[in-house]
């Protein structure tokens, strides 16, 4: 039986790949993006009360109300990644899986310990946090977004690490955009909304800076 001597095997060596000063600063770039985001994450509370509400981590019992809510075509229509139908499953991995990734921050509304809707921010490279929202129909028109949008922003000024927030709503919104204006938004631009089934569509982008004495 033939026998092999393994300490004299060929071993084929792997090329270091040379990375040129412009990729090397581009991957530093975003690296050093992606780090001061998890730091603004990082640094917003677990929990945030507001007069008649309570902001929070959504957990897996907030699960059926938010089925409940969210299979909703009006809400559907007016936000850009939303599935429909909204299904259980859909809720489980906005709980289990879209919460807890490191670019975005959601918090669950409650009312009464209840959800009723979500307030949350994306991080993306190069970009200031965008706040994002909705609300359940049978609580439109009580305050509670506008109220969500308050304590949510008060919250993140106040850590110090965001010096600008972003914000877009449809231009045929006109409660988002309620909202937004009522919260400190200022308008600073328009045009078509780059992704989702909203796609082509007019948005409004807003943009809300720190406030100096804070």
């Amino acid at each position: 039986m033939a026998k092999f001597d393994t300490d004299n095997e060929i071993v084929p060596q792997r090329r270091s790949q040379v990375i040129g000063p412009a990729a090397q600063a581009k991957a530093l770039a975003e690296a050093t993006a992606k780090l001061a985001a998890r730091r603004q994450r990082d640094a917003l509370p677990h929990r945030i009360e507001t007069p008649r509400l309570v902001l929070r981590a959504p957990i897996r019992g907030d699960v059926p109300d938010i089925v409940k809510l969210a299979d909703n075509k009006k809400i559907y229509e007016v936000l850009a990644r939303l599935p429909h139908p909204y299904t259980r499953a859909d809720g489980i991995a906005f709980v289990e899986i879209l919460a807890q990734r490191p670019d975005g921050r959601p918090y669950a509304i409650t009312l009464n310990d209840q959800f009723i809707g979500v307030v949350s921010f994306d991080y993306r490279p190069g970009a200031s946090p965008e706040l994002g929202y909705w609300l359940g129909e049978p609580h439109w028109g009580k305050g509670y977004m506008s109220e969500a949008v308050k304590g949510m922003t008060e919250a993140a000024f106040a850590t110090g690490l965001y010096p600008r927030l972003q914000a877009r709503a449809l231009a045929s919104n006109a409660g988002s955009l309620h909202v937004l204006d009522k919260a400190g938004f200022k308008r600073i631009g328009e045009g078509p909304d780059p992704q989702g089934h909203n796609a082509g569509q007019l948005v409004v982008l807003l943009e809300r800076e720190q406030p100096k004495w804070m």
